[in-house]
């Protein structure tokens, strides 16, 4: 049997500490659900230090009314937090509170009674589940941690329902039986599980921020795609896989002819859609194994594993053609756009993505000094001339 002296004091130091990390995560970052969740923490231990005041304290409306209030509290604070971390919106509370009312006025009705501590063990069973399916609609980085979270939850949940099942038998059948080891091994399990559950839940927003801050350092903020930065780590982590060792892999630097002319006729607002637009064309045809980016003012580079010189070159001939095949409109002109790209291969070891997008640069060059709206897969200047 778990000593219940122990693990209640164990849950209540981790708890508060948990509680005054969250708060001063909001203090940094001045989020609100940091704030809730950080409440739900602290009213979570607030709530088992009065209870424990039974032991020197005769005053059931402080160890028993306000104790199941403040648990109560903290399954319903963490409901909130999670919807304000969902939506980051502003949240209709007054449902909320009028539960909250409403509870509090039944409890006061019956606080003297065990009936109390089933009513509580009912809506904090009820409280637990919600909660498991709110996580459950989230989208986390850390999946294996989510699973975990949901399970603490779901397992909470019937525990809690166990416990208002046993609290009622004595009541239904009006005998005196008690069900008290049981019910101090739910207890036990109630704070073990609530405490995992504050502990795991700072390590899943962790690692969402975390992989947004990393999203936003490695995206170009107009195309939407890779920046130079992330083409790069997106690059090298996927040509290590060895599902792509000893293949070919190509390049294509894409450039926008004549974009300054753009610029200077229509504005630099017109040439950011046209950025835009000629990142939705790359973004249709490249979803799969591709990897895409904006690296420059007006140069997209797509680096194609497993892909061979030709491939890469019919690629890119159908978006460049795709391109010039339509106009592309700002506020009712139509703007005949085109692209010049320059595309090179190797064997996956045998050049850098830096030689790579050297190779494909000269091309790309030779392409707009022979003519643009092409491409160029060769370095003969001669023969480009000819063409």
């Amino acid at each position: 049997m778990l000593h219940l002296p122990t693990v209640i004091g164990l849950s209540f130091i981790l708890n508060l500490l948990i509680g005054l990390f969250f708060l001063s995560v909001h203090n940094y970052k001045k989020q609100s659900a940091f704030l809730i969740f950080g409440l739900a923490c602290i009213a979570f231990s607030f709530a088992e230090l009065l209870a424990c005041l039974k032991l020197i304290l005769n005053f059931p409306f402080i160890t028993s009314y306000l104790a199941n209030i403040f648990i109560i509290l903290s399954p319903f604070l963490i409901i909130l937090g999670l919807h304000k971390y969902k939506y980051s919106k502003p949240l209709n509370l007054r449902p909320i509170y009028y539960l909250l009312l409403f509870t509090a006025v039944v409890l006061l009705s019956v606080y003297p009674y065990s009936a109390a501590q089933m009513v509580t063990s009912f809506i904090i069973a009820g409280l637990y589940l919600f909660s498991a399916y709110i996580i459950s609609t989230m989208s986390f980085v850390a999946t294996l941690q989510k699973k975990a979270l949901i399970t603490c939850f779901l397992i909470h949940s019937l525990l809690m329902f166990v416990q208002t099942v046993l609290l009622a038998l004595p009541i239904l059948s009006l005998s005196e039986t008690t069900y008290l080891e049981p019910l101090e091994l739910i207890l036990s399990s109630h704070l073990i599980l609530a405490t995992c559950s504050a502990l795991l839940l700072p390590y899943l927003l962790a690692s969402n921020t975390e992989h947004t801050l990393a999203s936003i350092a490695n995206t170009d903020v107009l195309s939407q795609l890779f920046n130079r930065r992330g083409f790069f780590i997106k690059g090298k982590n996927a040509l290590s896989l060895p599902l792509y060792q000893n293949k070919n892999i190509s390049l294509i630097l894409l450039d926008i002819d004549f974009f300054k002319r753009v610029n200077d006729t229509y504005g630099h607002e017109a040439g950011d859609q046209a950025i835009k637009w000629i990142a939705q064309h790359v973004k249709s045809q490249f979803l799969n194994e591709e990897i895409s980016a904006r690296i420059g003012g007006e140069e997209f580079a797509i680096l194609l594993p497993n892909c061979s010189l030709s491939d890469a070159r019919n690629n890119a001939e159908e978006l460049r053609e795709s391109i010039s095949s339509y106009p592309f409109y700002y506020e009712g002109h139509g703007i005949n756009l085109s692209v010049s790209a320059g595309v090179s291969s190797t064997i996956n070891g045998e050049q850098t993505i830096k030689e790579l997008l050297a190779n494909a640069d000269k091309r790309l060059y030779l392409a707009k000094e022979t003519g643009r709206d092409k491409v160029v897969t060769y370095d003969e200047k001669s023969l480009l001339l000819q063409a």
